[in-house]
C-alpha cells in the first residue's frame, strides 16, 4: 500500500498515512489467533498497542483467520 500511495490516501480534505507497522500488527494478531484458535488475541493486541483505530482491522483479521484455521484443521472428534 505504501508503494502505491506514497503520500497516503487523500479523502475528505484529510491525508490518511499508510503505516506498514499496522499491517504487521494485524498479520501477527491473525497468525496468533489462528494458531491458538482464540479471539482473545485481538483483545491482547489492542491492549498492547493502545490504538483504538486498529481494533476493527485486528478483529476482522483474527476472526477470519480463526474461521479458516478451524475449517482446515483435522477433526478427530468421534461421536
Amino acid at each position: 500500500m505504501a508503494a502505491v500511495f506514497p503520500e497516503g490516501i487523500h479523502a475528505d480534505n484529510t491525508v490518511y498515512p499508510i503505516v506498514p507497522g499496522a499491517y504487521a500488527v494485524v498479520g501477527a494478531a491473525a497468525l496468533s489467533g489462528a494458531v491458538t484458535h482464540t479471539v482473545s488475541t485481538a483483545v491482547i493486541v489492542f491492549e498492547l498497542t493502545g490504538q483504538i483505530s486498529h481494533i476493527l482491522p485486528v478483529m476482522i483479521a483474527v476472526i477470519l483467520a480463526n474461521a479458516v484455521a478451524q475449517n482446515l484443521s483435522e477433526h478427530t472428534h468421534t461421536p
